[in-house]
């Protein structure tokens, strides 16, 4: 208890020289329609715990920025094995950036990206934040410790982000962790804006917090993860993913069977296929039967039954956390190919018996011609599509059907809780240095755009590093020199453009 006690004393204390910095005006508040700014990665895992730097805020206001968000692991503040012995000397580091956000005209954003028995990333937790109590209790006195630390920090200078990315939990966990935490800021600091990351990775936002005063819900912008994320080293797979294309055609990769009469729906290939042609998908994993069927111009072409009960040789069990449920995947590569014997003009690929299946991969070849792959987007609950085939080839969405489709589709839910009055906020976006530079920014684009006629503010990943503007890595970039970094002048530019103002 003793040092509990010096903490607080000293947290009092350097929130008193913290709030000499502007006073907070009583009517103060935050608008997230305007932030727009990065990511700071200092405190992001306990392996780095890093100081924060002056420069990165000077910059990127300089650049035309206004805003900063700080994923924090709690470890990095605690004492180890010790989720309450919290560490003055570190807790200063932030003090210090949001002295340095103030000084600059820059919004700072302290997320606990690891937090008290949750992260989306690995290690796991020693005790789970949506079940253990000791866990939740823990989760919300961190939070309460920063609202009495910062009370005296205007609204409009500071915004708390409770979790990343939550998921793996159930609607009504979310739900009670959440608000508790923001009832417990609340007490602290009745000002205080609070962000609350969507449920299930940021893609769920939540009818029952439009109601609470200053709180804010965030999404992301990752979507589809086969652009942004591709050959990303913590992606499993990804390096095999085919080169992505934007604007492309969206290939669904979910085949729902009858157990799932709402979301059952065909592949649907329009267009002109020679005898020959060959169409072929890679199994990724399955809930507990399917049976697969092609049909060409009504006809069947091809058939795939796919049974862990009867099959049990070609199929590995793969528990999942989320409720004991298990999945299957199958053992080694399995493919789903048929060959047509006949021209025909569509082809239907079909889940005709038993739950879903998901395919990672779809490969077309047309007699004579490269093999054509496209990856999948993989997101639950999207029914399946008809695509056309061009003349080249490859596929494209039919006539009248917009070439963002996917993106408009994943921020409908936003928009429509924001039309009740939410305030929606992009808490990371961006794509890794592996993407080719020009697919990367059209895709970047496309999102802004959306966002910007929505009136959502964004940041990106980072700032330095893989998806940021600085010492990215690309290796089809022309990197300028500035201030002793590699700068992404086009990404730069193009930020700076949904940013309200730019730089030299």
């Amino acid at each position: 208890m003793t040092s509990l006690r010096l903490v607080r004393f000293a947290g009092a204390l350097a929130l008193g020289l913290l709030a000499l910095l502007r006073p907070a005006p009583a009517a103060a508040t935050a608008d997230p329609a305007r932030w727009r700014g990065f990511n700071l990665l200092e405190k992001f895992t306990l392996r780095q715990n890093a100081p924060y730097r002056e420069e990165d805020f000077r910059w990127i206001a300089e650049l035309g920025f206004n805003f900063v968000r700080l994923p924090i692991d709690y470890r990095c503040y605690t004492e180890r094995d010790d989720w309450l012995n919290f560490k003055e000397s570190v807790l200063r580091e932030i003090d210090d950036a949001i002295t340095y956000g103030t000084r600059h005209g820059v919004h700072v954003c302290l997320n606990l990206h690891r937090a008290p028995g949750f992260c989306i990333n690995p290690p796991a937790e020693p005790k789970d934040l949506w079940t253990d109590p000791e866990a939740q209790d823990a989760f919300v006195a961190h939070w309460a410790m920063l609202a009495r630390r910062y009370r005296a920090i205007a609204p409009e200078n500071l915004s708390f982000n409770l979790l990343n990315e939550p998921t793996r939990n159930t609607r009504e966990a979310y739900l009670a962790v959440n608000r508790r935490a923001i009832e417990a800021i609340h007490r602290e600091d009745p000002r205080r804006p609070v962000v609350v990351d969507g449920n299930n990775v940021g893609r769920e936002p939540t009818s029952e917090f439009v109601a609470l005063p200053h709180v804010i819900q965030a999404t992301r912008g990752y979507h589809p993860g086969t652009i942004s994320h591709y050959r990303a080293n913590w992606v499993k797979g990804s390096d095999r993913w085919p080169t992505p294309r934007w604007p492309g055609p969206v290939v669904v990769g979910r085949l729902y069977g009858p157990s799932k009469p709402d979301l059952r729906s065909p592949l649907v290939l329009r267009g002109d296929f020679p005898a020959g042609t060959e169409l072929a998908i890679r199994i990724h994993q399955l809930s507990s039967k399917a049976r697969l069927q092609v049909r060409a111009d009504s006809l069947p072409a091809g058939e795939l039954l796919c049974d862990p009960r009867t099959q049990a040789a070609q199929w590995k069990p793969v528990p999942k956390d989320n409720g004991g449920w298990t999945y299957h995947e199958p053992v080694g590569e399995r493919l789903f190919s048929v060959r047509l014997s006949a021209a025909a003009r569509e082809l239907a690929l079909e889940n005709i018996e038993g739950d879903w299946l998901i395919f990672s991969e779809l490969r077309l070849q047309l007699p004579g011609r490269p093999a054509q792959t496209w990856e999948t987007d993989q997101e639950w609950g999207r029914r399946q599509t008809t695509l056309d085939l061009a003349t080249d080839g490859t596929l494209r969405a039919p006539a009248g059907t917009r070439s963002d489709q996917m993106l408009r589709d994943y921020l409908q839910p936003w928009i429509k809780i924001a039309g009740q009055g939410e305030q929606v906020f992009v808490g990371e976006f961006g794509c890794f240095n592996r993407t080719p530079h020009d697919v990367a920014l059209a895709w970047m684009r496309n999102w802004l755009e959306l966002w910007r006629d929505a009136g959502f503010g964004w940041a990106v990943w980072n700032f330095r590093g893989g998806f940021g503007i600085l010492d990215s890595g690309r290796t089809d970039v022309a990197y300028e020199d500035w201030r002793g970094h590699k700068l992404d002048r086009r990404m730069l530019e193009l930020l700076q453009e949904f940013s309200g103002r730019t730089s030299p």
